[in-house]
């Protein structure tokens, strides 16, 4: 009796099909995970200028005026970072007449390359904004 030995294992076409298939899976996924992390990362950034928002209207409620330090908004000296530290906030003052004003300014730090929607931007108006952007306000700030 002769018996047909077995195949054991994979031969090298369907090794590579499985290769070729794992890479257009790769190719399709990562931009979309990409893309994700960037999202999260902007949520911190608008989560840090709505409370940097809030501390500014307790200051005026106090002051009568709007701060144009993040010293009298109750932040330490120095940069403030926000959670993990992908963006930075500041803030200035406009006097107008008798009109005052603020900006409050979410940049990218150097540990998030950010493109798209590069300085997030809201104001005492609660207009939400964006600076050198490829993005607009509404794509970036989710509306």
């Amino acid at each position: 009796m002769n018996r047909v030995a077995k195949q054991q294992g994979f031969t090298l076409i369907e090794l590579m099909i499985v290769v070729a298939v794992v890479g257009i899976l790769a190719a399709i996924g990562y931009p979309a995970y990409q893309e994700q992390v960037l999202r999260g990362r902007r949520a911190e950034a608008k989560a840090m200028l709505a409370e940097a928002q809030s501390r500014q209207e307790r200051y005026t409620f106090s002051n009568t005026d709007y701060a144009g330090a993040l010293t009298d908004l109750g932040y330490g000296k120095g940069t403030v970072a926000s959670e993990n530290g992908y963006y930075e906030l500041s803030v200035a003052r406009r006097v107008a007449g008798k009109n005052a004003t603020y900006i409050l300014k979410a940049t990218p730090s150097k540990a998030n390359p950010e493109a798209k929607c590069n300085i997030l931007t809201l104001d005492d108006l609660g207009v939400k904004d964006v600076e050198s952007a490829t993005l607009t306000a509404a794509q970036c700030w989710g509306r």
